[in-house]
Protein backbone atom coordinates (compact mmCIF):
# COMPACT_ATOMS: atom_id res chain seq x y z
CA UNK A 1 0.00 0.00 0.00
CA UNK A 2 0.88 3.71 -0.50
CA UNK A 3 1.51 6.06 2.68
CA UNK A 4 2.78 9.37 3.68
CA UNK A 5 5.82 8.65 5.53
CA UNK A 6 7.53 10.32 8.16
CA UNK A 7 10.97 9.79 8.87
CA UNK A 8 12.36 12.49 11.65
CA UNK A 9 11.13 15.44 12.45
CA UNK A 10 10.97 18.48 11.02
CA UNK A 11 10.05 20.26 8.07
CA UNK A 12 6.82 19.06 6.06
CA UNK A 13 8.38 18.73 2.99
CA UNK A 14 10.89 15.97 4.30
CA UNK A 15 7.43 13.48 3.98
CA UNK A 16 7.34 11.38 1.49
CA UNK A 17 4.47 8.90 0.02
CA UNK A 18 6.24 5.54 -0.31
CA UNK A 19 5.06 2.01 -0.68
CA UNK A 20 4.95 0.44 2.70
CA UNK A 21 4.04 -3.19 3.86
CA UNK A 22 -0.02 -3.31 5.00
CA UNK A 23 -0.02 -3.12 8.80
CA UNK A 24 -0.49 -6.10 10.43
CA UNK A 25 -4.07 -6.76 12.97
CA UNK A 26 -4.36 -7.72 16.16
CA UNK A 27 -7.75 -9.34 17.49
CA UNK A 28 -8.82 -6.02 18.84
CA UNK A 29 -8.43 -4.04 15.53
CA UNK A 30 -9.98 -3.65 12.45
CA UNK A 31 -8.83 -2.72 9.02
CA UNK A 32 -10.33 -0.03 6.63
CA UNK A 33 -9.74 0.39 3.37
CA UNK A 34 -9.36 4.25 3.38
CA UNK A 35 -11.66 6.79 1.09
CA UNK A 36 -10.81 9.91 2.82
CA UNK A 37 -9.02 11.83 5.87
CA UNK A 38 -9.29 14.83 7.25
CA UNK A 39 -6.09 17.45 7.38
CA UNK A 40 -5.96 18.92 11.12
CA UNK A 41 -3.60 21.30 13.34
CA UNK A 42 -1.93 18.69 15.22
CA UNK A 43 -1.32 16.25 12.04
CA UNK A 44 0.97 19.21 10.99
CA UNK A 45 2.35 20.05 14.94
CA UNK A 46 3.31 16.16 15.48
CA UNK A 47 5.35 15.94 12.02
CA UNK A 48 6.91 19.05 12.88
CA UNK A 49 8.05 17.23 16.71
CA UNK A 50 6.10 20.12 18.00
CA UNK A 51 3.37 18.17 19.42
CA UNK A 52 2.72 16.51 22.94
CA UNK A 53 2.73 13.28 21.75
CA UNK A 54 5.90 12.05 19.48
CA UNK A 55 5.10 8.82 18.19
CA UNK A 56 8.15 6.50 17.51
CA UNK A 57 9.83 6.92 13.85
CA UNK A 58 8.73 6.52 11.11
CA UNK A 59 4.93 6.60 10.91
CA UNK A 60 2.64 7.68 8.78
CA UNK A 61 0.34 11.24 9.80
CA UNK A 62 -3.33 11.65 9.76
CA UNK A 63 -5.58 11.21 12.80
CA UNK A 64 -8.61 11.35 11.54
CA UNK A 65 -10.38 9.26 8.29
CA UNK A 66 -13.08 7.35 6.59
CA UNK A 67 -13.50 4.30 4.76
CA UNK A 68 -14.86 1.06 4.27
CA UNK A 69 -14.31 -1.93 6.66
CA UNK A 70 -12.33 -4.95 4.67
CA UNK A 71 -11.34 -7.18 7.91
CA UNK A 72 -12.94 -7.40 11.74
CA UNK A 73 -10.72 -8.42 14.76
CA UNK A 74 -11.73 -12.17 16.40
CA UNK A 75 -12.42 -9.69 19.50
CA UNK A 76 -14.84 -7.32 17.67
CA UNK A 77 -18.59 -7.06 17.75
CA UNK A 78 -19.87 -3.86 17.07
CA UNK A 79 -18.11 -3.49 13.01
CA UNK A 80 -18.16 -5.71 10.49
CA UNK A 81 -17.16 -6.18 6.95
CA UNK A 82 -18.39 -4.02 4.43
CA UNK A 83 -19.57 -1.10 7.41
CA UNK A 84 -18.67 2.30 6.40
CA UNK A 85 -16.99 4.02 8.69
CA UNK A 86 -14.82 6.23 10.36
CA UNK A 87 -12.19 6.34 12.91
CA UNK A 88 -9.83 8.65 15.22
CA UNK A 89 -6.56 8.48 16.27
CA UNK A 90 -3.71 10.10 16.38
CA UNK A 91 -1.98 8.90 13.30
CA UNK A 92 -2.47 6.38 9.87
CA UNK A 93 -4.70 8.30 8.22
CA UNK A 94 -2.85 9.04 5.11
CA UNK A 95 -2.63 5.81 3.89
CA UNK A 96 -4.49 3.72 1.52
CA UNK A 97 -4.99 1.25 4.61
CA UNK A 98 -5.92 1.53 8.27
CA UNK A 99 -5.31 -0.56 10.86
CA UNK A 100 -6.99 0.91 14.08
CA UNK A 101 -8.47 -0.56 17.61
CA UNK A 102 -12.16 -1.33 17.24
CA UNK A 103 -12.68 1.35 20.05
CA UNK A 104 -11.70 4.00 17.58
CA UNK A 105 -14.09 2.87 14.92
CA UNK A 106 -17.74 4.68 14.21
CA UNK A 107 -20.00 3.72 11.73
CA UNK A 108 -21.43 5.94 9.44
CA UNK A 109 -24.62 6.01 7.47
CA UNK A 110 -24.82 5.66 3.58
CA UNK A 111 -26.49 9.49 3.73
CA UNK A 112 -22.86 10.70 5.07
CA UNK A 113 -20.26 10.77 2.54
CA UNK A 114 -16.50 9.94 3.13
CA UNK A 115 -15.09 13.10 2.99
CA UNK A 116 -18.13 14.44 5.89
CA UNK A 117 -17.12 10.50 7.88
CA UNK A 118 -13.22 11.81 7.79
CA UNK A 119 -14.08 15.47 9.10
CA UNK A 120 -16.92 15.57 12.09
CA UNK A 121 -14.74 13.00 14.29
CA UNK A 122 -11.89 15.81 14.64
CA UNK A 123 -13.92 18.97 14.63
CA UNK A 124 -17.76 18.21 16.45
CA UNK A 125 -16.23 15.43 18.72
CA UNK A 126 -13.79 17.72 20.61
CA UNK A 127 -16.25 20.77 20.65
CA UNK A 128 -19.23 18.76 21.66
CA UNK A 129 -16.55 16.94 24.87
CA UNK A 130 -15.92 20.68 25.13
CA UNK A 131 -19.52 22.42 25.08
CA UNK A 132 -22.08 19.28 26.53
CA UNK A 133 -19.45 17.29 29.13
CA UNK A 134 -17.21 19.89 30.40
CA UNK A 135 -19.02 23.28 29.94
CA UNK A 136 -22.41 21.77 30.46
CA UNK A 137 -23.27 24.81 28.33
CA UNK A 138 -27.07 25.38 28.71
CA UNK A 139 -30.20 26.92 27.51
CA UNK A 140 -30.27 30.79 26.86
CA UNK A 141 -26.58 31.11 27.51
CA UNK A 142 -23.80 33.12 26.21
CA UNK A 143 -21.95 31.04 24.03
CA UNK A 144 -18.30 32.79 22.38
CA UNK A 145 -16.55 31.06 20.36
CA UNK A 146 -12.96 32.15 19.43
CA UNK A 147 -11.25 30.82 16.29
CA UNK A 148 -14.55 30.51 14.60
CA UNK A 149 -14.24 29.58 11.13
CA UNK A 150 -11.55 26.53 11.63
CA UNK A 151 -12.86 23.38 11.78
CA UNK A 152 -13.53 22.78 15.63
CA UNK A 153 -14.70 26.70 16.05
CA UNK A 154 -17.41 25.87 13.34
CA UNK A 155 -18.44 22.96 15.09
CA UNK A 156 -19.02 24.35 18.21
CA UNK A 157 -20.80 27.30 16.40
CA UNK A 158 -23.29 25.05 15.17
CA UNK A 159 -23.34 23.03 18.37
CA UNK A 160 -24.16 25.90 20.56
CA UNK A 161 -26.90 26.83 18.60
CA UNK A 162 -28.45 23.45 18.67
CA UNK A 163 -28.17 23.26 22.92
CA UNK A 164 -29.76 26.59 22.72
CA UNK A 165 -27.50 29.10 23.35
CA UNK A 166 -26.89 32.68 21.84
CA UNK A 167 -23.47 31.95 19.70
CA UNK A 168 -20.75 35.09 19.08
CA UNK A 169 -17.87 34.05 16.65
CA UNK A 170 -14.93 35.34 16.82
CA UNK A 171 -12.61 35.30 13.88
CA UNK A 172 -8.95 36.86 12.61
CA UNK A 173 -9.92 38.41 9.13
CA UNK A 174 -12.97 40.42 7.98
CA UNK A 175 -13.29 37.91 4.85
CA UNK A 176 -14.44 35.02 7.51
CA UNK A 177 -16.74 36.78 9.05
CA UNK A 178 -19.97 36.34 6.66
CA UNK A 179 -19.09 32.16 6.56
CA UNK A 180 -19.44 31.96 10.27
CA UNK A 181 -22.78 33.94 10.30
CA UNK A 182 -23.66 31.19 7.27
CA UNK A 183 -22.49 28.60 10.41
CA UNK A 184 -25.24 30.21 12.57
CA UNK A 185 -23.41 32.49 14.62
CA UNK A 186 -25.70 35.35 16.01
CA UNK A 187 -22.98 38.04 16.08
CA UNK A 188 -19.15 37.68 14.42
CA UNK A 189 -16.26 39.99 16.21
CA UNK A 190 -13.06 40.76 14.30
CA UNK A 191 -10.83 40.50 16.97
CA UNK A 192 -7.71 42.00 14.81
CA UNK A 193 -9.45 44.86 14.55
CA UNK A 194 -11.82 45.37 17.24
CA UNK A 195 -11.30 44.77 21.22
CA UNK A 196 -12.83 41.34 21.72
CA UNK A 197 -13.66 42.25 25.78
CA UNK A 198 -15.34 45.51 25.02
CA UNK A 199 -17.37 43.81 21.76
CA UNK A 200 -18.61 41.19 24.00
CA UNK A 201 -19.37 43.58 26.58
CA UNK A 202 -21.51 45.72 24.72
CA UNK A 203 -23.31 42.89 22.78
CA UNK A 204 -24.33 41.12 26.41
CA UNK A 205 -24.99 44.15 28.26
CA UNK A 206 -21.94 44.34 30.14
CA UNK A 207 -22.25 40.86 31.68
CA UNK A 208 -19.54 39.04 29.18
CA UNK A 209 -20.36 35.88 28.15
CA UNK A 210 -21.07 32.40 30.02
CA UNK A 211 -19.00 29.89 28.32
CA UNK A 212 -16.00 30.33 26.22
CA UNK A 213 -14.17 28.32 23.79
CA UNK A 214 -11.16 29.69 23.17
CA UNK A 215 -8.65 27.85 20.28
CA UNK A 216 -6.40 30.66 20.12
CA UNK A 217 -4.59 31.47 23.32
CA UNK A 218 -2.05 34.37 23.27
CA UNK A 219 -3.66 37.82 23.08
CA UNK A 220 -6.84 36.04 22.91
CA UNK A 221 -6.95 34.33 25.36
CA UNK A 222 -6.07 37.29 27.55
CA UNK A 223 -9.08 38.90 26.35
CA UNK A 224 -11.29 36.37 26.95
CA UNK A 225 -10.35 36.51 30.59
CA UNK A 226 -11.62 40.08 31.02
CA UNK A 227 -14.95 39.46 29.38
CA UNK A 228 -16.22 36.19 31.29
CA UNK A 229 -19.53 36.49 32.96
CA UNK A 230 -20.13 35.85 36.47
CA UNK A 231 -19.19 31.96 37.23
CA UNK A 232 -18.75 31.49 33.79
CA UNK A 233 -16.68 28.91 31.94
CA UNK A 234 -13.17 29.49 29.53
CA UNK A 235 -12.35 25.93 27.59
CA UNK A 236 -8.41 25.68 26.77
CA UNK A 237 -8.56 23.86 24.23
CA UNK A 238 -5.41 25.01 21.80
CA UNK A 239 -3.05 27.49 21.05
CA UNK A 240 -3.14 28.60 17.52
CA UNK A 241 -1.43 31.68 18.05
CA UNK A 242 1.68 30.17 19.05
CA UNK A 243 1.97 31.62 22.31
CA UNK A 244 0.66 29.49 25.60
CA UNK A 245 -1.09 32.39 27.72
CA UNK A 246 -0.11 32.59 31.66
CA UNK A 247 -3.50 32.83 33.76
CA UNK A 248 -3.48 35.61 36.68
CA UNK A 249 -4.95 33.73 39.24
CA UNK A 250 -6.67 36.48 40.59
CA UNK A 251 -8.75 37.43 37.69
CA UNK A 252 -9.78 33.61 37.66
CA UNK A 253 -10.49 34.48 41.34
CA UNK A 254 -12.64 37.91 40.80
CA UNK A 255 -14.82 36.38 38.34
CA UNK A 256 -15.67 33.38 40.16
CA UNK A 257 -15.16 31.59 36.87
CA UNK A 258 -13.58 28.32 35.93
CA UNK A 259 -10.64 27.22 33.74
CA UNK A 260 -11.40 24.12 31.63
CA UNK A 261 -9.22 22.10 29.78
CA UNK A 262 -10.27 19.65 26.84
CA UNK A 263 -7.81 17.24 25.24
CA UNK A 264 -9.89 15.07 23.54
CA UNK A 265 -7.01 12.52 22.78
CA UNK A 266 -6.92 12.08 26.88
CA UNK A 267 -9.96 12.12 27.12
CA UNK A 268 -10.97 9.25 24.98
CA UNK A 269 -8.11 6.43 25.43
CA UNK A 270 -8.96 6.82 28.73
CA UNK A 271 -12.92 6.42 28.53
CA UNK A 272 -13.48 4.36 25.37
CA UNK A 273 -16.87 3.50 26.57
CA UNK A 274 -18.10 7.53 26.64
CA UNK A 275 -16.39 8.11 23.41
CA UNK A 276 -18.02 5.28 21.86
CA UNK A 277 -21.10 6.88 22.84
CA UNK A 278 -20.34 10.71 22.47
CA UNK A 279 -19.36 9.64 18.87
CA UNK A 280 -22.82 7.43 18.54
CA UNK A 281 -24.92 10.80 19.44
CA UNK A 282 -23.20 12.59 17.17
CA UNK A 283 -23.90 10.32 14.31
CA UNK A 284 -27.36 10.78 14.88
CA UNK A 285 -27.57 14.27 14.76
CA UNK A 286 -25.55 14.04 11.52
CA UNK A 287 -28.16 11.29 10.27
CA UNK A 288 -30.81 13.86 11.07
CA UNK A 289 -29.28 16.46 8.72
CA UNK A 290 -28.40 18.32 11.94
CA UNK A 291 -24.99 18.90 11.34
CA UNK A 292 -22.49 19.01 8.37
CA UNK A 293 -19.00 19.69 8.13
CA UNK A 294 -18.07 22.85 5.61
CA UNK A 295 -15.60 21.56 3.83
CA UNK A 296 -12.59 24.68 2.37
CA UNK A 297 -10.23 22.44 0.04
CA UNK A 298 -10.46 18.68 -1.05
CA UNK A 299 -6.46 17.53 -2.57
CA UNK A 300 -5.66 14.39 -3.83
CA UNK A 301 -3.83 11.82 -1.93
CA UNK A 302 -0.29 12.38 -4.09
CA UNK A 303 -0.64 16.22 -2.60
CA UNK A 304 -1.03 15.38 1.15
CA UNK A 305 1.86 17.48 2.00
CA UNK A 306 0.49 20.51 -0.04
CA UNK A 307 -2.64 20.10 2.19
CA UNK A 308 -1.03 20.21 5.27
CA UNK A 309 0.80 23.37 4.14
CA UNK A 310 -1.98 25.10 3.00
CA UNK A 311 -3.56 24.45 6.63
CA UNK A 312 -0.82 26.24 7.93
CA UNK A 313 -1.59 29.25 5.39
CA UNK A 314 -4.51 29.78 7.76
CA UNK A 315 -6.61 30.42 4.21
CA UNK A 316 -8.95 27.30 4.98
CA UNK A 317 -12.23 27.49 6.47
CA UNK A 318 -13.97 24.24 7.76
CA UNK A 319 -12.04 21.94 7.02
CA UNK A 320 -9.35 20.23 4.61
CA UNK A 321 -9.60 16.89 2.78
CA UNK A 322 -7.47 14.34 1.25
CA UNK A 323 -9.38 11.77 -0.95
CA UNK A 324 -7.65 8.78 -1.22
CA UNK A 325 -8.46 4.96 -3.47
CA UNK A 326 -11.13 7.49 -4.82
Amino acid sequence: MKALVCKQFGELDQLQIEETAAPVMSPSQVRLSMRAAGVGFMDTLMAKGLYQLKPELPYVPGAVGAGIVTEVGAEVQHVKVGDRASFLNYYGAFAQEVVTEAHTIVQIPNSMDFAQGATFRLSYTPAYLALKLRAQLQPGEVLLVTGASGGVGHAAVQLGKLMGARVIGSVGRAEKMDIVRSFGADEVINHSTEKLRDRVKELTDGRGADVILDLIGGDVFDECLRCINMLGRIIVMGFTSGRIPQIPANLVLLKNCSILGVFLGGWMTRDQAGSMKLNQDLAELAMQGALRTHISHRFAFQDAVKAMQTLLQRDTIGKVVLDINP
